[in-house]
């Protein structure tokens, strides 16, 4: 399993305070929040606000996976910046889970 998080949010991925954020729900692609475990694989694309263009990608993991009612908190671990896989430039905002 791996995991693939878009968002055009202001200040992500690598500029996340305290390496904390969280998605609602609703931003889940293709699982459910019980699904989720800590540590897997991801790639972090970060799109231009409003637009579908791609400004940045990393690799890293997602930690501390936490779910509340309305929001799942993770911890964020970049590894370092990569091209953004063609694959996933189209990608709409959302939290994707991709079956290896």
């Amino acid at each position: 399993m791996k995991y693939v998080m878009v968002t055009d949010f202001d200040k992500h991925w690598d500029k996340i305070k305290g390496n904390l954020t969280s998605y609602p729900p609703k931003m889940l692609k293709k699982a459910k929040p019980e699904t989720l475990k800590s540590g897997v694989e991801t790639i972090f694309i970060k799109k231009f606000n409003g637009s579908t263009d791609v400004e940045k990608a990393w690799c890293g993991k997602v930690h501390d996976i936490q779910k509340i009612p309305g929001s799942i908190f993770f911890r964020v671990e970049i590894e370092k910046e990569i091209q953004c896989p063609v694959k996933y430039a189209e990608y709409e905002n959302g939290w994707y889970v991709e079956q290896l």
